[in-house]
């Protein structure tokens, strides 16, 4: 708080708290405070007024600097030069998307879509100061200090205040339903609204109270209060006017100011919000299950109830109440209860000889020392140094023992345990006669050094601060340490839990275990979840269990976990607890606290939502309209550290809440951090969905939101477009690549072909070059013959057909292919000349296909020449008559030629041997495979003995 002076109070549309104070403005949105001043556009520091209209923006009225109005971003600021009628503002109130603004000198009105202001004022003497605007059957009312009530009309672009009323001295006034309150010097006064427009006389028997009233509020439940200050009497504070009384409220709600000036209800939350003069603000929560009941005789260190009858044990005295009945039973009477003992009693008293902790008899009562207060048999039970002491519910003394223990209990026949702290245990079945049974300290069972017990059933429980836990159990003990049932040692407090027990040891951990049949630890509550460092005590009620802290109350059950403190009005410190009833009473100095428990739980969530206030990035805030867009926002990858500021709906205990975050619903919850920030520095590019777990102590229920989806991109670098066109165009410069390889290997490729072409052309023109001297061996061999002869024409034609046909010879060796015309024309030059070594007796017929195209078609040179030499040759000895051969071409498919060689000679008798001596046919075998042929299928040679040979060539055109 800037200042402890609190002017005005306004709980606006969220249920956030507004206080104007005389030096600045506050808002207050859970346990967040921002301030405004002047240098943030406030017209004033002071503010004695607040309103809210529809658009949701805040109206703040100063007191000598005019109207400023905020929209969440700016201010705005009217004062007398716009228009206003005073620039000390008084009082503020929306009505019909008008606001009335009360001054020290009139009255005006803003229009709250364009600021026109309408103002009226009236000329007289009197001070004319708004006390209060009130609304009554649509019409707008004023009241004033000093110059009575109006009524304030409006016409058309024109106001005015009619008087209705000479009422005087009004300091403030509040309707409620059809009645209106109205405070004056040191009264107050009450009158339905009717009474009060007709200005009817008060009647001197209707006034009330003793101050002056500056604010009043209705809370809930219709319970009206009212903000004083006597001005110059000391008679103010909160006030409740209830059933025609005036309530000071000031010790029930702890407030310590008498100078309230303002007062605000938030219904949602159920809180009171009381502005003082000199003490700033104090709030009170209404629904508080927790209360304070003072105590006159100082601290309470235990509490029991025997029946009606409560016991309230404090540092010098013993308390019995029941009902309006109380009885004090101080340390003198003790004192006298144990000199009566001393005095009567015959029996031998206890000594340290005899193992016992030894009373000191000559203690006084002022050094008596109170320890527990335990209830058995209708009594109360109290062991203190000087003895135990059994009390009966009228305060006096049923039994007195002799006894220093500082923990004892009972068996479930009823006899006395008493543990001392360095020696043994001793079972009482007789008090009367002082009968025991001692267990030694050397036997591992008895219990040693005993900080606390419980009785549960017929089993009494024992815990030790180095041993841990033992139990009396069919008249023995039991050490679960020693017995290897239950390790744990440094144990504290214990108490029931239904069927259970729940156990908590030194250092804050707290175990939940099934005792019935055999020990089991159910579960185990680790320090860590419980609020505090140690525990204080454990109670239980109805399966929840109550674990108190140097912190306050963890609340547990079903893996829920409550915490209540000093923020619910639970303070310390804790001195002890006690469930009764439905209630858990815990003492502390001056008095205890009585907490509903039923009322404890919360069924429904109170956190429902979760907003962004701020957003900073790379440390400069950014308006969050500018940069989130339905809970959106994209930044850019060098805008990578991001701080995000953000709220809660209101909630009436703020400190409870904790934190966490996660970036994506597959990542895991951050550490609880109390602040609602979240820090996110040097974030990578990527999708982020900023989800934020609140965790309310108070209910012990959890709410989730994601509260931004937030993109950051990548550098330009980074992105797909750009990684895309790099891609596309290193794909470019490799396809590019590729084409010229493709081209460049092509064209090896093509050269390749060029030589092996050249090199089959060669290897063809070798074997046509091997052919060529076959024939003209064979030729010249017949040319001889004619020589020989002296056939001289004969040698001269055939000369001049063979010079004819080696010209031929020389043109096609040279070329791998001819066409069908050509190979024919050669082979009748051929056909001629061989023809004439037989005389011309050989019978030639050569037949083409109509469907040839003799000219254009084209088959390999010299293919079917050596066939015709060989049948020459091989085929027509002088035995055989009427030599023939046939030649035929003809089409059998569109690409396909077939030239059938066909003659009527011996045949051959051995044609695999007869094809493999001629080197002609071998040779055009190994054109046929150079030419990619397969032999078998373009080559078919069939013979008989004395019937001729057919010889089969298949060509591809």
């Amino acid at each position: 708080m800037p200042n402890n002076s609190v002017r005005s109070l306004f709980v606006d549309s969220q249920n956030f708290l507004w206080i104007g104070t005389e030096n600045g403005i506050i808002h207050k949105e859970n346990k967040k405070f921002t301030h405004y001043f002047e240098e943030d556009g406030l017209a004033m520091n002071n503010c004695w007024a607040i309103a809210e209209d529809p658009s949701k923006k805040m109206w703040f009225g100063s007191y000598g600097g005019g109207l400023s109005i905020y929209d969440g971003q700016r201010f705005t600021v009217l004062s007398k030069k716009n228009g206003l009628v005073h620039n000390e503002i008084t009082k503020l109130l929306h009505f019909n998307n008008k606001m009335y603004v009360g001054t020290s000198d009139g009255v005006s009105v803003v229009d709250i879509d364009n600021f026109q202001i309408y103002s009226s004022k009236i000329v007289d003497n009197k001070l004319f100061r708004v006390s209060s605007f009130f609304e009554y059957d649509a019409k707008i009312y004023c009241t004033t200090y000093n110059s009575g009530t109006y009524q304030v009309v409006i016409d058309s672009d024109k106001i005015s205040l009619t008087k209705i009323n000479n009422n005087q001295y009004i300091y403030a006034a509040f309707k409620n339903n059809d009645s209106i309150y109205r405070s004056n010097k040191e009264y107050f006064t009450k009158s339905t609204l009717t009474s009060f427009i007709s200005d009817t006389v008060i009647s001197s028997t209707s006034k009330q109270g003793n101050s002056i009233i500056w604010d009043y509020c209705l809370a809930s439940e219709n319970r009206l209060f009212a903000g004083a200050w006597g001005i110059y009497k000391n008679d103010g504070g909160l006030y409740e006017i209830a059933n025609n009384k005036f309530i000071n409220r000031n010790s029930d709600f702890n407030i310590s100011s008498k100078e309230v000036l303002s007062i605000a209800f938030d219904s949602e939350l159920n809180k009171l919000y009381v502005g003082s003069k000199d003490a700033g603000l104090f709030e009170v929560d209404m629904s508080s299950v927790i209360k304070f009941i003072p105590f006159t005789h100082n601290d309470i260190l235990d509490y029991e109830t025997v029946g009606d009858t409560k016991a309230y044990l404090c540092k010098d005295v013993l308390v019995l109440e029941e009902g309006a009945k109380k009885i004090r039973l101080d340390k003198k009477i003790f004192k006298k209860w144990e000199e009566d003992f001393l005095r009567k009693t015959k029996m031998s008293l206890p000594k340290h000889e005899d193992y016992f902790y030894e009373l000191d008899y000559n203690t006084p009562a002022k050094d008596l020392k109170f320890y527990d207060l335990k209830h058995h048999n209708n009594a109360f039970w109290l062991n203190t140094t000087i003895g135990v002491f059994a009390v009966k519910k009228d305060g006096s003394l049923l039994r007195y023992l002799p006894l220093h223990t500082e923990e004892f209990n009972f068996t479930n026949q009823g006899g006395l345990i008493e543990t001392a702290a360095y020696e043994g245990v001793r079972v009482y079945e007789d008090l009367d006669k002082f009968k025991y049974t001692y267990f030694k300290k050397e036997n591992k069972n008895t219990p040693t050094m005993i900080v606390n017990s419980l009785k549960k059933g017929d089993k009494t429980y024992f815990l030790s601060i180095f041993s841990g836990l033992y139990i009396w159990h069919d008249n023995q003990f039991t050490s679960y340490l020693n017995n290897n049932i239950w390790s744990e040692k440094k144990l504290k407090y214990i108490t029931k839990l239904d069927n259970n027990i729940a156990v908590s040891n030194e250092f804050g951990d707290v175990f939940i275990a099934n005792d019935e049949h055999s020990f089991k630890v159910i579960t185990k509550i680790e320090r860590s979840k419980i609020h505090g460092n140690s525990i204080s005590f454990l109670e239980s009620y109805h399966g929840y269990l109550l674990i108190g802290t140097e912190k306050g109350l963890t609340v547990y059950k079903n893996d829920r976990f409550l915490f209540i403190d000093e923020e619910q009005g639970l303070k310390q410190p804790i001195l002890s607890s006690k469930v009764e009833g439905n209630s858990l009473f815990i003492g502390s100095k001056q008095g205890y606290y009585n907490i509903d428990i039923n009322s404890i739980e919360h069924e429904k969530p109170l956190v429902t939502e979760i907003k962004v206030n701020k957003v900073k990035i790379n440390n400069e805030n950014l308006p969050i309209n500018k940069i989130i867009f339905q809970g959106k926002t994209t930044l850019d990858y060098d805008q990578n550290t991001v701080l995000l500021n953000f709220s809660t709906n209101a909630h009436p205990y703020p400190n409870k809440l904790a934190y966490q975050y996660r970036l994506n619903s597959k990542s895991d919850w951050t550490a609880i951090s109390s602040s609602p920030e979240i820090f996110l520095p040097y974030l990578s590019p990527q999708e982020y969905q900023v989800e934020v777990k609140v965790s309310d102590l108070s209910t012990g229920l959890n709410y989730s939101q994601v509260i931004l989806n937030m993109s950051i991109l990548p550098p330009f670098w980074e992105t797909w477009w750009f990684i895309s066109s790099i891609a596309f165009f290193l794909l470019i410069a490799v396809y590019l690549f590729y084409k010229r390889k493709v081209k460049l290997n092509k064209k090896i490729e093509e050269e390749k072909s060029i030589i092996k072409n050249r090199i089959e052309e060669v290897k063809m023109e070798a074997l046509l070059a091997q052919m060529n001297p076959h024939f003209i061996f064979n030729a010249m061999n017949s040319i001889q013959k004619y020589i020989l002869e002296n056939d001289s024409d004969n040698a001269v034609l055939f000369l001049g057909e063979f010079s004819k046909l080696i010209r031929k010879n020389l043109d096609h060796c040279t070329r791998p292919y001819i066409s069908i015309n050509e190979e024919i024309e050669y082979l009748n030059t051929y056909i001629y000349l061989e023809n004439k070594r037989f005389d011309n007796n050989v019978l030639v017929e050569l037949k083409v296909d109509e469907a040839i195209d003799s000219y254009f078609m084209e088959i390999p040179s010299m293919i079917i020449q050596p066939f015709i030499e060989n049948v020459f040759v091989h085929a027509f000895p002088p035995s055989v008559i009427a030599p023939k051969l046939n030649i035929d071409f003809s089409l059998v498919q569109e690409d396909i030629l077939v030239c059938t060689i066909k003659d009527n000679g011996v045949g051959i008798s051995k044609p695999s041997k007869k094809i493999h001596k001629s080197k002609g046919i071998l040779l055009i075998k190994e054109r046929f495979k150079l030419l990619g042929y397969d032999v078998k299928e373009s080559l078919r040679i069939t013979s008989s003995k004395n019937k001729g040979t057919c010889i089969v060539i298949s060509l591809k055109l």
